[in-house]
């Protein structure tokens, strides 16, 4: 089992459409067993797999189905271990035929609640330290799956500090402007800056107690003691920019152009140090994912992925060709994903 967390710190980039399409491809396609889990306090994953019509179950004022917040409900209440409530939704309530953990609003508390074990963890407090590793705890019950995927926010908080130095691999979708571009460096500082942060927390807690024996607590409690073997780099997307067509032909915008043409050499720059030695730096980019925002609103209305839409979701006229189009795209990120993960497709 491998966790990915799908991440950027600019939003409008495409990336829960990204993760969810690419979640339900590989479940499919490829016959992966693949959880997602909605970390994103706008929970807009969540609000693509499930109709509107069931909301009520999981948010309403009596709700009488789990989200990730009742997972956190322990803890916020003091507890150093969250709490085992199973998976709230099966892959046979939803098109996308994937198993899911809804996000929820009140993730937000959560936040607040990592940015206290953060402090407490450079303050030398077990408690704290087990708290940040919520993680850890989590990976042993959903071990039974291929992929667990996590959508976060795009916020460089508490919250997506806990999930990205616990995560096996990150993912980064891209948007073809220069605020993208900008972005790289601040994933890069900021994550490089947290890993030796709590490499130093651990060091300064052993030092501080002759007797305490870090590996056992550790293995006790599940605590991450190689920060390098975590956060590894696994590749990005760029989302295209709406191409304007001039007597029948494509005419590229010259300002997007140049960016995706530095998007390459700028992430190596900045994430290169992220890239596991089994990945060549040339197939780190995972692929495109087209400029098709005319079918995205159908398919959040139909709950169906892109490449499943069809003239009972609602799809007209040439919207067809855009959806055979996403189809190509969608594959080509699947295939180089399984093989940047050692997943490899023939």
């Amino acid at each position: 089992m491998k966790v990915v967390t799908f991440f950027n710190n600019k939003g409008g980039v495409g990336k829960t459409t990204s993760v969810v399409n690419l979640a339900s491809y590989l479940s499919i396609n490829f016959n992966k067993k693949v959880l997602l889990i909605d970390l994103d306090p706008q929970s807009n994953s969540t609000q693509l797999i499930i109709s509107e019509d069931k909301w009520g179950d999981f948010y309403g004022e009596f709700p009488v189905r789990k989200t990730i917040f009742n997972y956190f409900e322990n803890m916020d209440e003091g507890e150093p271990r969250i709490e085992n409530i199973g998976i709230p939704v099966k892959k046979e309530e939803n098109t996308y035929q994937i198993d899911l953990i809804p996000g929820h609003p009140k993730l937000s508390i959560i936040d607040d609640l990592m940015s206290r074990s953060w402090n407490g963890t450079l303050g030398q407090d077990k408690g704290e330290l087990r708290k940040l590793n919520w993680l850890n705890q989590l990976k042993l019950w959903v071990n039974n799956y291929d992929y667990v995927f996590i959508d976060v926010g795009p916020s460089l908080g508490a919250l997506n500090r806990s999930i990205l130095l616990n995560s096996d691999y990150f993912v980064t979708p891209m948007g073809s402007d220069i605020f993208s571009l900008l972005g790289i460096e601040n994933i890069g500082t900021w994550v490089n800056r947290w890993m030796h942060l709590y490499k130093d927390a651990l060091n300064n807690l052993q030092k501080s107690d002759p007797n305490f024996n870090l590996e056992d607590f550790s293995s006790k409690y599940f605590i991450n003691t190689d920060i390098k073997k975590h956060s590894r780099f696994l590749g990005y997307s760029i989302q295209q920019y709406s191409k304007r067509k001039f007597k029948g032909r494509v005419r590229p915008v010259q300002a997007y152009e140049n960016v995706i043409k530095e998007m390459h050499s700028t992430i190596l720059d900045h994430l290169g140090d992220f890239i596991p030695e089994s990945i060549n730096v040339d197939e780190i980019k995972l692929g495109d994912i087209p400029y098709v925002y005319s079918i995205v609103p159908l398919s959040q209305t139909a709950n169906t992925p892109i490449f499943k839409l069809d003239y009972k979701s609602g799809l007209r006229g040439n919207q067809s060709s855009s959806v055979e189009e996403y189809k190509d795209f969608i594959h080509q990120i699947a295939v180089k994903f399984m093989s940047n993960i050692g997943d490899f497709y023939e």
